[in-house]
């Protein structure tokens, strides 16, 4: 670094020297060198596939053609072009609580309780100030969402704890591991250290390894963290995004697990101030640039406070009023959801196929997006930069970027996370073909 650039750095203060000088996360700069170069058949046949973002391009398509019919069709109301309520535009907090109600939750959710905040990390951050004090502790199960930490640590203080659930693949089936045992030790072990036990932060289904939390777990972890007096959350930002699981090969088929169970029914049940859903339209509906992340509570003094502190996360009356519009569409919705599994799960089982051609272990995955897969046999050795060294030449020699393992914090070395739905099924089959062929050349020690 030149002394010019070190000199104005100095000018910033100290948490802006580290954001000047820290990525946001290891495969930021690669995403962006990769969407430069995307690969097309005829026009860039040496191009990249950056399966490393959580985004839902195979049902983009339908979203967008779907807003530019209301674009073209609707006529926009004043309220778009002015300032609207904190939380969200009244008629919009309606409209959402009804598709809650109806496609996500199973129960009744008043717009009273909903917040709207300008995407999934807003909402993250809204809610980790308003939860928690500066120093107390959020515990995640790894492998974990890797832009947490500084979703949680770079505004509200908080410092993230990663709960080893487990040690290998093989330990995981389609059930999520988290358990009331394994959260009273570890509050034992955070009480030890004089550590605050603050917030529980559980996905469902889970980023990335695609468990879902049933029922019983729920409602197990909710009575656990309301008698420690913990703000349970649970992000359900891929609950419209399930696997079909009814194929005969499928690890869960046979164990009748295919029903989705939203946290919503277990905070109508308890009804505290400890449980929180998270909700946004950015990995579902593919509209993550549209900014709308949604936050579910009946703590009345949350909502209060998100009312102030929201200010300047407002989601855009011009995304509010389209979203509004879509979800007015209950036919649409309907067949969207319905389309949505279909693709998602086809192109699921396009990339396991191949993973079980190469005796690749990976977690069968039951919603989300990705899959998350063990290549430890592939690395040179034990160790973060032999990962990193393995993840770079899979890019280097496909054109495939994935994402390691490094980033979700879990202390296996070779894992890698891949977003199936982050190209096209086509463009898909040429990048699974190409990560076949790469590691085919190897022989698994």
């Amino acid at each position: 670094m030149n002394k010019k650039r070190i000199k104005k750095l100095l000018s910033l203060s100290t948490r802006g020297h580290h954001l000047a000088t820290t990525p946001s996360r290891i495969d930021h700069a690669l995403f962006m060198e990769a969407k430069q170069n995307l690969y097309d058949p005829e026009d860039n046949p040496s191009g990249s596939f950056p399966l490393n973002v959580a985004e839902n391009q195979i049902m983009a398509p339908i979203i967008m053609a779907k807003l530019m019919t209301v674009l073209k069709n609707k006529e926009m109301p004043d309220w778009v072009m002015g300032y609207t309520h904190y939380l969200g535009h009244p008629e919009v907090r309606v409209t959402i609580a009804r598709f809650m109600e109806q496609h996500l939750c199973a129960c009744k959710i008043h717009p009273d309780t909903l917040g709207l905040s300008a995407g999934a990390t807003a909402i993250v951050e809204v809610t980790a100030f308003l939860l928690a004090n500066p120093g107390d502790v959020v515990v995640i199960p790894a492998p974990a969402y890797p832009m947490y930490t500084n979703d949680f640590g770079i505004k509200a203080g908080i410092s993230r704890y990663d709960l080893q659930t487990h040690d290998n693949l093989q330990e995981i089936g389609t059930k999520a591991p988290v358990t009331p045992d394994l959260l009273e030790r570890t509050w034992a072990t955070l009480k030890t250290e004089g550590r605050c036990f603050k917030i529980l932060l559980i996905s469902s289904p889970d980023n990335p390894t695609g468990c879902r939390y049933e029922e019983d777990q729920l409602r197990a972890l909710a009575r656990w963290c309301i008698e420690h007096q913990v703000h349970m959350i649970v992000n359900e930002i891929y609950g419209l995004s399930l696997i079909d699981t009814t194929p005969t090969d499928h690890p869960s088929s046979a164990q009748g697990q295919d029903e989705y169970v939203s946290f919503a029914k277990i905070m109508e049940e308890f009804v505290s101030d400890y449980l929180h859903l998270w909700y946004a339209f950015s990995k579902d509906f593919g509209m993550s640039g549209l900014r709308c992340g949604v936050v579910y509570s009946l703590n009345k003094g949350f909502i209060s406070g998100l009312q102030n502190i929201n200010v300047p996360h407002m989601v855009s009356n011009m995304s509010q009023w389209m979203i509004k519009e879509m979800l007015s569409d209950d036919e649409f919705i309907k067949n969207y959801i319905e389309q949505n599994k279909k693709q998602i799960t086809r192109s699921y089982q396009w990339v396991v196929a191949a993973l079980k051609l190469l005796d690749v272990p990976f977690i069968p995955s039951r919603g989300g997006i990705f899959v998350w897969i063990d290549l430890s046999s592939y690395l040179d050795a034990n160790k973060d930069d032999a990962e990193i060294a393995l993840w770079m030449n899979i890019y280097k020699q496909t054109g495939v970027l994935l994402t390691p393992g490094k980033e979700f914090k879990h202390l296996q070395k070779g894992l890698f996370r891949m977003v199936y739905t982050a190209v096209s099924f086509d463009h898909l089959k040429v990048a699974v073909e190409r990560l076949s062929a790469y590691l085919g050349q190897f022989k698994i020690r």
